[in-house]
């Protein structure tokens, strides 16, 4: 009985203890407190949305509980809204907050909404805590960069990481700092040491991928995103670099889930919007990428990008003179961004300013390696000024076989530049201007010898090499610039290093390493179009004209049948195929597009040779061909084989021989056989 009663006290004590559990809990989620502590929790755990979602239900329960607003604020900041966050603090402070308390917070929110001098004065306010230092060094940091002070910035990163080595974010802002000074290669020590501090933390994760997207390529950059993902499956930065990335590898359908993911998080994310327009327009969706641009709500209409996507629906739609307005403040911002160059000149030469258009063209007609499409529209602009000479050049230029691989921009003030040098030779940033208008204006060693000092002052970065490899190809030394454009790539292995190194290692006749450098950078960039059709030339120079097909249909699917100079290319690739249907048709439609190109002719002539005998027909194009080009030795040839196929050996004997005593041909050894057989 005794313990019975024992049984039953305890049983009544336990009901009293969960009673007052309860009612204590009850009193918690009332009042906002538990709410709070879940939040601190998942604030604590980096669960930011998580995060905002208690301390939204804490404020609801309690609106006047200061620490609840300043622990949102934190949240929002993670999140990136500057704009609520310093709504919460102005409202805390109001509350009876100390200023002192919250300047970290809101320096760091004044700058995420671009108030850079809002955020220096409360990040270097006089009351700052000291427990706040390392949030308001970083602040002062980004700041100096966004106002482009990069010794600031250096000095101010310099010392907290010197009195702080283990803070990650500080090694972040390093990187971040290094890659806006060309420095890569410090960009890619600095985000190592943040990865090796802070292994788990999704915004390291995110920038070492971004770098090493800059290094080795899109498809390297992929597992460090996934890795970031899967620390935090909703960090919206990681989302937006992730899916811009596989935009970049042209794959549409995976993009467009990332960016579906970012709008269930973030239903006003502007850069996920975009990203839908781009597609959309690629797609050839006009009237939809002008819907998705207008929910980005103005929030990218500064950006490049967003200029360039304007200006293309403008030319879409036929509205040449809006997309004039729209390109005109993208190329006076980017004066060497060729693709908004020949877009507003063409846009202003459907305007009917002819005079305009050829000045805007000019830069690019200027460049050695000025493709036929823009050549062909600035001589469309001289005839509309009556200058039918300038016109008739520029199109033969268009027509004419051999156009280099690469080429520097080239500008009306190179001879003033060529005189102005910089103080100091270690500057990247004015150094590499004067460098190549000294190769403008056929300054060359001097060139070679300011490069050289460049790159010994720079040897982190990229583009401090690859002036140094334009220099010495200049210079025609191929194989010292083989060296400097391999520095750069093993650097930053982009389309600027690695199409100079594959061209380096053709001219000093290693094919083979050429062709593993182009095929190296398409399993990276598979879309890029340039690489594409070297990778083409590179198989047909090897013989391997089954690869030379593939490659030359990638790049016809994307830009399709208007290209004369690939059609003849497809055509010669059949050719050698033994598909004689196929190659005429190519053939046909590239003569059809270009009839004075010696190229185009050459390749028409030679394929009717091929697969119907020497007739009428084809002598007269390969003669034809000759007259426009002449001594070109694979011409020649051709020729010559045609004529003895036709029986004419006088003039086969004429032309084989000629093709024979050209030093270097590849096909010397072809014609003199040809000849010997006459």
């Amino acid at each position: 009985m005794k313990r019975s009663r024992i049984l039953l006290l305890a049983a009544l004590a336990v009901l009293a203890l969960a009673c007052a559990g309860l009612w204590q809990w009850r009193l918690r989620e009332h009042d906002g407190s538990a709410a709070f502590d879940r939040g601190i929790a998942a604030l604590n755990k980096g669960q930011y949305r998580v995060a905002r979602v208690e301390l939204m239900n804490a404020i609801k329960r309690d609106p006047r509980s200061v620490d609840a607003r300043l622990a949102q604020a934190q949240a929002l900041i993670e999140l990136g809204d500057g704009a609520g966050a310093q709504a919460e603090i102005l409202r805390a402070r109001t509350l009876g907050s100390p200023p002192a308390r919250s300047r970290a917070a809101m320096a760091q929110a004044l700058l995420l909404q671009g108030d850079v001098a809002g955020a220096l004065r409360e990040a270097q306010a006089s009351d700052l805590p000291q427990d706040q230092y390392l949030a308001s060094a970083h602040v002062r940091a980004q700041a100096a960069m966004r106002s482009n002070n990069l010794p600031l910035a250096d000095a101010i990163l310099s010392k907290l990481l010197t009195q702080v080595p283990g803070d990650a974010d500080g090694w972040i802002d390093l990187a971040r700092l290094r890659m806006m000074q060309g420095d890569e290669a410090g960009a890619i020590g600095a985000s190592g040491r943040a990865v090796a501090l802070a292994p788990g933390d999704p915004a390291v994760l995110t920038v070492r991928a971004e770098l090493i997207r800059s290094q080795y390529g899109p498809a390297a950059s992929l597992p460090w995103f996934d890795r970031a993902l899967a620390v935090d499956p909703d960090s919206v930065p990681t989302l937006e670099q992730y899916a811009a990335t596989l935009a970049d590898m042209g794959k549409a359908s995976r993009m467009l889930s990332l960016t579906r993911r970012i709008l269930a998080l973030d239903p006003d994310n502007a850069r996920a919007w975009m990203m839908q327009a781009v597609m959309a327009a690629r797609a050839g969706r006009p009237d939809l990428a002008r819907t998705l641009i207008g929910r980005t709500q103005g929030q990218l209409d500064g950006e490049p990008s967003t200029m360039l996507l304007r200006g293309v629906l403008h030319m879409a739609e036929g509205n040449a003179l809006l997309a004039t307005e729209t390109l005109s403040p993208l190329v006076d911002m980017q004066p060497d961004n060729r693709t908004a160059r020949t877009l507003l000149g063409r846009a202003t030469m459907l305007n009917g300013d002819y005079a305009s258009a050829a000045t805007i063209m000019a830069p690019l007609v200027a460049q050695r390696d000025a493709s036929p499409y823009v050549l062909t529209l600035a001589a469309r602009a001289q005839e509309g000024l009556g200058n039918r000479t300038m016109a008739d050049d520029m199109l033969a230029r268009a027509s004419w076989p051999d156009r280099p691989a690469s080429d520097i921009f080239a500008s009306v003030n190179d001879a003033a530049k060529a005189m102005r040098p910089p103080a100091s030779a270690a500057t990247a940033q004015d150094n590499i201007p004067y460098i190549r208008a000294l190769l403008r204006v056929g300054m060359v060693d001097a060139a070679v010898a300011r490069a050289r000092q460049l790159s010994k002052a720079n040897v982190g970065a990229p583009a401090a090499w690859i002036v140094l490899g334009d220099t010495l190809d200049a210079a025609r030394r191929p194989a010292e610039a083989v060296q400097a454009y391999e520095r750069a790539a093993n650097i930053r292995f982009d389309r600027d290093s690695a199409l100079r190194l594959a061209a380096a290692f053709g001219q000093v006749g290693n094919a083979t390493r050429a062709a593993q450098v182009v095929g190296l950078f398409l399993s990276q960039n598979p879309n890029d179009l340039a690489a594409t059709r070297l990778a083409a030339t590179i198989a047909a120079q090897g013989g391997d004209w089954r690869a030379a097909r593939q490659s030359l249909e990638a790049v016809r699917a994307r830009i399709g049948n208007g290209d004369a100079l690939l059609m003849a290319e497809l055509a010669r690739a059949a050719l050698e195929m033994g598909e004689a249907k196929q190659a005429r048709s190519y053939a046909a439609a590239a003569y059809a597009l270009m009839p004075s190109s010696p190229m185009v002719a050459d390749i028409y002539g030679w394929t009717l040779t091929r697969t119907g005998g020497a007739g009428v027909a084809s002598i007269d194009l390969l003669e034809k061909a000759e007259a426009l080009a002449p001594g070109q030795p694979d011409i020649l040839l051709h020729l010559g084989q045609a004529y003895a196929a036709a029986g004419r050996k006088g003039d086969a004997k004429l032309a084989l021989t000629r093709a024979g005593a050209i030093a270097g041909f590849g096909g010397r050894q072809q014609a003199l056989d040809a000849l010997a057989a006459l």
